[in-house]
């Protein structure tokens, strides 16, 4: 019978001995993120590839996640260069991490000069008077674009009707 139990010691403490960890080694892993001049950033994502959690930072660029060695964390911010990050086996403590602007490129806005704009209402103008005079309605005084708006001397672009204009639009037959 001891040989036996002497047998199944030994196959059972070997067996304690043989197994490893399968869990993995998780870290805590933090850090700031700062921009080229030392302004944090706030409200930027790190996403882990692996396990596919978020974790954000706060007003002063700062985050904590626990993460396996060699995670792959991408910084995700409007206003910066989309960043990959890996966490190293034995994280320093607190690193500060530089994150870049991201450059948008923008198609150049090309507007109408105001003297193009101002022809165009102008000619706008003398046709809306023409349809108005088909219509029955003289104005008895003709306002132009040329006219300034801010200057309470002068007169505002616009259509004068008189009462009797009114008067008659009414009256009329159809």
């Amino acid at each position: 019978m001891r040989p036996l139990s002497i047998f199944v010691f030994c196959i059972v403490t070997v067996r304690l001995f043989a197994q490893t960890d399968d869990k993995a080694k998780l870290v805590n892993f933090d850090g700031y993120l700062m921009l080229e001049d030392s302004i944090p950033v706030e409200n930027a994502y790190l996403i882990n590839y692996r396990s596919m959690k978020i974790v954000a930072t706060d007003s002063t660029g700062y985050f904590k996640t626990l993460a396996q060695p060699g995670d792959s964390l991408m910084v995700n911010h409007l206003t910066l260069e989309p960043q990959i990050i890996h966490v190293p086996e034995s994280p320093a403590r607190k690193p500060i991490i530089p994150v870049n602007y991201r450059i948008y490129r923008i198609a150049p806005v090309v507007t109408n000069s105001y003297q193009y704009q101002m022809k165009n209402f102008e000619k706008n103008m003398k046709k809306m008077y023409a349809e108005l005079h088909e219509l029955g309605f003289t104005s008895h005084v003709y306002k132009s674009t040329r006219l300034n708006p801010y200057n309470p001397d002068e007169f505002n672009p616009g259509l004068t009707i008189r009462p009797g204009d009114l008067i008659r639009l009414f009256k009329r037959k159809k």
